[in-house]
């Protein structure tokens, strides 16, 4: 798969476009996430005195980034894992590894649309292999498992 870039952004660059893209994709989940945290929100300014919420473009944005980032690094550290615990025993799933570690370098480039696409992908070649196999476990079963105690 080429890496073809045609904004002529270097592959260290993230592409705004690309960016913004996956920021107004999650901007559904914004007005949500406000509206859950509006009354907590609203009363830590009402103890500031003289405070108000004041909308803030830059710093909604950033902050959107910087939730984006947390999400595809979770997920990169989950298929991380994942994989390591489960491609040497089931067929197919060593195709993924090639993908996640794209994705991981995507993330390192703070490139996390093409990192948010990658990680789809394995996604995607993980359940093409689940659906030959059933006994493959889900990727969240397999990080769940791992925070579990031993009972050996």
């Amino acid at each position: 798969m080429s890496d073809s870039n045609p904004s002529g952004a270097t592959a260290s660059q993230p592409r705004p476009a690309d960016i913004q893209q996956l920021v107004a994709l999650l901007g559904n989940l914004m007005p949500l996430l406000m509206r859950l945290q509006f009354q907590p929100f609203e009363q830590m300014f009402q103890t500031m005195p003289g405070s108000l919420p004041i909308p803030n473009p830059v710093l909604d944005r950033q902050a959107a980034e910087n939730m984006i980032g947390d999400m595809v690094a979770e997920s990169l550290r989950s298929l991380s894992a994942f994989l390591a615990a489960n491609a040497a025993q089931h067929a197919g799933l060593e195709n993924c590894v090639p993908i996640v570690t794209q994705a991981a370098h995507r993330f390192a480039a703070r490139d996390y649309a093409q990192a948010f696409d990658l990680i789809g992908q394995a996604y995607r070649m993980i359940e093409i292999v689940r659906a030959a196999d059933p006994r493959v476990p889900l990727v969240r079963q397999a990080s769940t498992d791992q925070t579990q105690p031993s009972i050996h």
